[in-house]
């Protein structure tokens, strides 16, 4: 139970932070980098009866739940052995720069208009997006844990 508490609390947390990082950057450049985080319109489209609202806040709930999985794998690696906890940080980055390599299968997937494959600046602007994604899931969890060790004792 401790272990899905912290899933949903980092992956809520850390989903919300890479959402408005890339808000903002999409807000003031047009780069449409939340757009590309949030899109699933190669697997799904809705039909014009759906509220575009309801629809976004969809897509929102399958970012968070994404993360959230992301969460628990890292979790199941660092709980798996002594090894793998004293290298959680080295985790941690590998799961983001995997979660990062996911710009270029969006990207080309995409049917909505999104940034270029190519385009260097929004692949930075996706790189940071995903830094952030790293430091909340490595440092709220290790938060968590001494918070949860400490109400467990």
């Amino acid at each position: 139970m401790r272990y899905l508490y912290i899933a949903v609390v980092v992956g809520l947390i850390a989903s919300t932070a890479i959402s408005l990082y890339l808000y903002v950057i999409e807000a003031f450049t047009g780069k449409q980098l939340f757009t590309l985080l949030l899109n699933i319109d190669f697997i799904y489209t809705p039909g014009e009866s759906v509220p575009e609202n309801l629809y976004l806040a969809f897509e929102y709930a399958l970012h968070v739940l994404v993360a959230t999985l992301i969460v628990c794998i890292y979790l199941y690696l660092i709980t798996k052995s002594n090894k793998l906890w004293e290298r959680r940080m080295e985790i941690a980055a590998l799961l983001s720069f995997i979660a990062f390599l996911t710009y270029f299968p969006l990207t080309i997937l995409a049917k909505t208009t999104t940034p270029a494959v190519t385009d260097i600046v929004a692949i930075f602007d996706w790189f940071i997006a995903h830094v952030i994604f790293f430091f909340n899931l490595y440092y709220i969890t290790e938060w968590l844990f001494k918070k949860t060790r400490k109400q467990s004792t």
